[in-house]
């Protein structure tokens, strides 16, 4: 993978958050930042594990809310491992209980309406190669991929050098970029640079906050690089 520009530029110091944006949420916080992050991988997930789309879109909608009305996200302990682990061993035990009822339960008035965008995520699960891939090998890739996504939506900059950026962190040499972008070489060089910087800073602060203790920063970071590539 390419990686001319530091990552995480002088950033590198942690500053312990203990799962902020897991904590703010089981305290009755905004759960959109979570929900963006990681509907995807579990629709991913359970897409892989053999559920058609439609049902796999009711799982995913009935799981979230449940999570929310249950407060069930107050049991995830970072000591017990990352939160992406604690959700797909959450959904499998949903999915268990759900193959227990009969029929699909509707929820009440006070259940929380969720935006997704399920279109989307079946367009960009529909080009996944068949095989090959566990479903959570699958569905750390997308919550990598849905990250990436987030953090290059706050780069400041021109479409073609993010996307020169983009390319670069996800292993593509100048050639293929200046072909893709338009760019010249030193244009790209130069893009791939100057947002690296930023953009290392910005990756930085979220995986910090996913981040249960400092010494699991650095192993999330190379599989976060490691997934994108």
């Amino acid at each position: 993978m390419g990686r001319d520009t530091e990552i995480l530029g002088g950033s590198k110091h942690f500053v312990k958050t203990s799962w902020f944006l897991v904590r703010s949420a089981g305290k009755g916080g905004d759960w959109d930042p979570l929900v963006r992050l990681y509907w995807k991988p579990l629709y991913f997930y359970l897409r892989r594990k053999g559920l058609d789309n439609e049902a796999a879109k009711d799982v995913v909608q009935d799981f979230i809310a449940s999570l929310i009305e249950r407060r069930a996200i107050e049991k995830a302990d970072p000591a017990r491992g990352r939160f992406r682990t604690f959700l797909l061993a959450a959904l499998n035990h949903f999915l268990t209980d759900r193959k227990r009822r009969e029929g699909r339960q509707k929820r009440g008035g006070g259940a929380p309406v969720l935006s997704l965008d399920f279109a989307r995520g079946e367009r960009e699960y529909g080009i996944e190669p068949e095989g090959g891939e566990t479903p959570e090998r699958l569905a750390c890739r997308a919550w990598a991929r849905e990250l990436l996504d987030q953090c290059l939506l706050e780069l400041d900059g021109d479409p073609a050098q993010i996307a020169a950026l983009r390319m670069r962190l996800q292993g593509a040499d100048y050639r293929q970029i200046c072909e893709h972008t338009r760019l010249t070489e030193p244009a790209a060089h130069l893009a791939v640079h100057r947002l690296g910087k930023t953009f290392g800073e910005i990756l930085g602060g979220r995986l910090r906050e996913l981040c249960g203790d400092p010494g699991e920063f650095e192993a999330e970071l190379g599989e976060f690089m490691d997934l994108i590539a």
